[in-house]
């Protein structure tokens, strides 16, 4: 049975500066040549106990997470205007979120010692499209929605 460390060693992950370990495995261009941003990325994402929460990030990109091995996870996204989701993402529950593009995510960890996934990102991720959540983000929102997303902004929460 594999370990968190086992699935870090063996991937080759490193920290993300989101949250978790990640690596990137695959970016591939556009047919005939490069673009500003690949067709498509494909990064393996683990989260633990130690570090069980992704920040809340956008991108203009969908997001596919695959679940590979491990606990549960709960995936949460944020509309512009605010409509909020929470999937759970593993056994016996989904084995695929969609995240679309345009909406904040953020990923916690709620069942098991760590939890694995890789996530496609279409058109691939680029920098430039990466935009890390502050408290402004949080401010329109319902009391509840506010306290329930607090720790996924490092400037109102603690962050991931």
């Amino acid at each position: 049975m594999h370990h968190a460390a086992n699935w870090i060693a063996e991937l080759g992950l490193s920290q993300n500066p989101e949250g978790g370990y990640f690596r990137q495995y695959h970016a591939a261009d556009f047919p005939g040549g490069p673009r500003t941003r690949p067709l498509i990325t494909v990064i393996y994402y683990l989260l633990t106990s130690e570090a069980p929460r992704a920040r809340m990030h956008r991108s203009s990109a969908d997001g596919l997470h695959f679940h590979h091995a491990g606990g549960v996870l709960r995936v949460h996204s944020l509309a512009p205007d605010g409509e909020h989701r929470a999937e759970l993402l593993g056994p016996p529950h989904a084995f695929q979120v969609v995240v679309p593009g345009g909406r904040w995510k953020a990923i916690e960890l709620v069942e098991g010692p760590w939890a694995l996934i890789s996530e496609a990102v279409v058109p691939g991720w680029s920098p430039d499209d990466h935009c890390s959540a502050d408290a402004r983000v949080l401010e329109r929102l319902s009391p509840a929605k506010r306290e329930l997303l607090a720790p996924f902004v490092p400037s109102v929460g603690g962050g991931a």
